[in-house]
C-alpha cells in the first residue's frame, strides 16, 4: 500500500458513505450565492459568465467615465540624457496663456486646463537649472529638460556619542 493512503486525514470508511446528496450540495450553494449574481441570467444579455462580468465591467466603467471630469494629464518618461513631459492642448489660443517653469525635481505648468489652473509634475531625476527647451506640433506640448549629470555628493559626518557606564 502506498504511504500517502495513511496519510489521508479521513478514514477510509467515511469517505465510502455517501454524506451529501446532490440537493443539499445545490441548496448550500443557492444559499452561498443568493445575492451575488443577478436574478436574471438574461440581465446582462448573455448567460455566459465572462459576457456579462465583461458587461458589468463595461457598466461600471462607463459610469466612472461620466462621473470624472477630463483632467489633465501628462505623461512623463526620460531617456539617458534628457527628461520629456508631453501633454495636450485644446487651442493655439490656450497656448499663449500657459506658462511653465521647474526647480531640479519638479516641472510646473500655469493655466491648463484653464485659466488660473496650476499642474505641479514630479520629475523621474534631478534636472539642469537651464537649458530646456518647449515645443509644440499637433496639439501637443513637449517639454525636453536636460538631466543633471552631476549630483552634488554631501559628506554626513558621524558624531560618536560615549554612554557613561554605571559602577
Amino acid at each position: 500500500m502506498l504511504p500517502w493512503n495513511k496519510m489521508f486525514p479521513f478514514p477510509k470508511d467515511y469517505m465510502k458513505q455517501d454524506i451529501f446528496k446532490q440537493t443539499d450540495v445545490e441548496n448550500w450553494m443557492s444559499k452561498a450565492m443568493k445575492g451575488k449574481l443577478p436574478p436574471n441570467l438574461h440581465t446582462f444579455g448573455s448567460t455566459d459568465f465572462f459576457a456579462q462580468s465583461f458587461d458589468l465591467l463595461r457598466s461600471a466603467q462607463a459610469k466612472k467615465n461620466k462621473k470624472k471630469k477630463k483632467e489633465f494629464e501628462a505623461k512623463v518618461f526620460e531617456t539617458h540624457e534628457e527628461v520629456f513631459v508631453r501633454f495636450e492642448v485644446t487651442s493655439e489660443e490656450q497656448l499663449s496663456q500657459i506658462k511653465t517653469s521647474h526647480n531640479t525635481t519638479t516641472l510646473f505648468i500655469d493655466n491648463i486646463p484653464s485659466s488660473g489652473a496650476k499642474q505641479t509634475i514630479a520629475l523621474p531625476c534631478m534636472v539642469k537649472g537651464n537649458s530646456s527647451k518647449a515645443k509644440y506640433q499637433d496639439g501637443i506640448v513637449e517639454i525636453r529638460i536636460p538631466k543633471e549629470t552631476l549630483v552634488p555628493i554631501t559628506k554626513v559626518p558621524i558624531e560618536i556619542i560615549k554612554t557613561k557606564s554605571k559602577k
